[in-house]
């Protein structure tokens, strides 16, 4: 259980510089929202938000190193020993007529007004030395009961911005925590209201949720009617995410963070074809990267498994070193999802000889052979496709025979 009393939040040094010069001035200042919601569950916060009662220009006048990040809206950067603090002074909102930008904004010096603006109650705390960790809206009991529940009436705050209703989920997936019923209704009832939000925005909170512990719920996003928003066109493809398949990804691969979202994506897309993946992606904004090693994870992941080194060299150039461990990856994820020993036990194979095929350096692709271009038109072959062609068989004969890959042997072969 959590409880207020007596409890001390470690802040940074540089945001506790912010605070204390605040403090000095006659100002309020407060670490504000995720960044106390986090201490508080025992996690490592991202950022360290404050809020304040100054208004912009008098935190400026206080601060000689500052950036204007967002001076529309209250906001202005401290930069302390090469490190920026976002400052933003309390705020009331005005009207959302478009769902995502409050038409005006009013300065204000009270924090409980500020903190009536926020999206969920166990993201508007406030903390500081003197006060401790400020709680208006019974964000202490929600973290206690592991909920997730709007400050106030939560359809005014998703007419306010329509992304909470994708952060909501996000924040359940993160946390392991449940949605609150009201604010669970109010989310189907606003779900629509995603259209006025940009492709980015999605993205960042869909795959922040894909990429949680608990990625099965994505499924969430369609069960609450915003599966179109986040596909577009594939809905019903991706509709069924896999989550035993997702849980089975413990290959070494997978801890490094964006194997696992190349991975994670792979099977929220895995019903569709290569070329549809990669017009979903395309739709969601994906960059080049991403839908190159996505698609192809897709492409191959029916291949039959190469069981001999010349098989498996063959493979690795055609597809590359990075789409064949994480195509393999996803094998290996499957044969744990199915419990078939065999394939895992081949996968396991597999992976021995690519290791070893690297620690011997054996050549698997035309980058490696000991010969170019330019060497086999200074041997006389002909400019234009017979280049290719003849380094293609040269690298035949190494992929068989890696001792070959001596340029005069090579050359010899001509």
């Amino acid at each position: 259980m959590y409880n207020l009393e007596n409890l001390t939040i470690k802040v940074p040094e540089e945001a506790g510089w912010i605070l204390k010069n605040l403090r000095e001035a006659g100002y309020e200042g407060y670490c504000v929202g995720g960044c106390v919601r986090d201490c508080l569950l025992g996690r490592v916060p991202e950022d360290w938000d404050i809020t304040t009662s100054a208004l912009p220009f008098e935190v400026k006048s206080l601060f000689c190193n500052t950036v204007d990040t967002g001076i529309q809206h209250g906001t202005v950067m401290v930069i302390r020993n090469g490190n920026g603090y976002e400052v933003t002074t309390y705020r009331i909102d005005g009207e959302y007529k478009d769902g995502r930008h409050p038409e005006k904004v009013e300065f204000t010096r009270s924090l409980e007004e500020d903190l009536k603006r926020r999206d969920f109650t166990i993201n508007a705390f406030a903390y500081n030395e003197e006060s401790g960790v400020v709680d208006m809206f019974g964000g202490i009991d929600d973290l206690n009961h592991s909920l997730i529940k709007a400050v106030g009436n939560p359809d005014e705050r998703f007419s306010e911005d329509a992304l909470r209703i994708m952060r909501a989920i996000r924040f359940a997936a993160q946390l392991s925590f449940e949605i609150e019923e009201n604010t669970y209704q109010a989310i189907q009832r606003h779900a629509a209201n995603l259209a006025n939000v940009s492709m980015e925005r999605i993205r960042v909170e869909f795959e922040k949720t894909l990429l949680s512990k608990n990625p099965d719920m994505v499924r969430k996003f369609f069960e609450m009617g915003m599966g179109n928003y986040i596909v577009p066109g594939f809905e019903e493809a991706c509709r069924d995410f896999d989550e035993k398949l997702a849980f089975c990804l413990t290959d070494e691969r997978t801890e490094d963070k964006e194997s696992r979202k190349y991975l994670l994506l792979a099977i929220f897309l895995k019903n569709l074809s290569y070329e549809e993946a990669r017009t979903a992606m395309r739709l969601m904004k994906y960059d080049n990267k991403t839908r190159d090693l996505v698609s192809a994870i897709i492409r191959y992941k029916e291949e039959p498994f190469m069981e001999d080194r010349v098989s498996i060299k063959n493979a690795l150039n055609t597809m590359g070193l990075t789409v064949f461990q994480l195509t393999m990856a996803f094998k290996e994820a499957v044969g744990k999802r199915d419990e078939n020993a065999a394939d895992l036990q081949l996968i396991q194979k597999i992976k021995e000889l690519v290791q070893d095929i690297m620690k011997k350096e054996e050549p698997y692709s035309l980058a490696q052979l000991a010969v170019n271009g330019r060497d086999l038109m200074d041997a006389g072959v002909s400019q234009g496709m017979e280049v290719g062609k003849t380094l293609e068989k040269l690298l035949a004969v190494v992929i068989e025979n890696p001792t070959a890959n001596i340029k005069e042997n090579l050359l010899k072969l001509l």
